[in-house]
């Protein structure tokens, strides 16, 4: 039975078992898309990526990304863990600028912070957003994340799809308060989603509210895929 290595990351952070949990097998060439699925499933991480030769000559490795369910065109963590991944393997030459992932919506760049011989920092580009359907059922929507109507009608601002890749629901709500006592849940989304005849979408809660002693806009990402 063939082996294939793969390297376990904690990403957005510096401190073991915390921050989001990734796995990245190194050299995929060889692994079908269902057993890469089935990789991911058994993985149990929120995302699984798969690096294989690049497809194109403008990118310097094809990476796909895998949640346990569902294969992904773009993710965040995902990417700057496999970026990580590839420099500390040495196939990123140390001091380089950039690296360009080629990911499911195409050629992906990613700026690259070095201190010393270490990649430090790393900066993905992402595609121009794309603005989908307006949600109005604001009640049905409240109640399927268990906040109060008026958090979300008096931001002023719309319940919106939002997509640069992965279309998600764009929630705005009221205060930081409201955002840390949101709950999904998930069979009232699919319901909502299906009377707007949508796809099920992953919801993006968020707050334009900021602490006294910074200007940081708070958000929770709550979805189950």
């Amino acid at each position: 039975m063939p082996e294939y290595r793969y390297l376990h990351l904690d990403v957005f952070t510096d401190s073991p078992f915390t921050g989001n949990q990734l796995a990245v097998f190194l050299d995929a060439a060889g692994l079908d898309s269902d057993l890469m699925q089935t990789i991911a499933r058994e993985m149990a991480f929120s995302e699984t990526t798969f690096i294989l030769p690049a497809e194109t000559s403008d990118t310097d490795v094809r990476v796909r990304i895998f949640a346990p369910s569902t294969e992904l065109l773009i993710a965040g963590h995902p990417t700057i863990g496999t970026t990580f991944a590839l420099a500390h393997e040495g196939r990123i030459p140390r001091g380089r600028p950039t690296v360009t992932l080629g990911l499911g919506v195409g050629p992906t760049p990613v700026l690259l912070e070095w201190e010393s011989d270490r990649l430090r920092f790393a900066w993905m580009m992402q595609p121009v957003p794309e603005f989908g359907a307006i949600q109005s059922d604001i009640e049905s929507l409240a109640a399927a994340l268990e906040v109060e109507e008026q958090d979300i009608r008096d931001t002023m601002l719309p319940v919106q799809v939002v997509s640069s890749g992965v279309p998600f629901l764009f929630v705005p709500l009221l205060s930081r308060a409201a955002v840390n006592a949101a709950v999904l849940d998930r069979g009232a989304v699919r319901r909502l989603c299906q009377a707007a005849e949508l796809p099920e979408l992953p919801v993006f809660v968020f707050s334009l509210e900021s602490a006294d002693d910074d200007a940081t806009h708070f958000t929770n990402d709550m979805r189950d895929i």
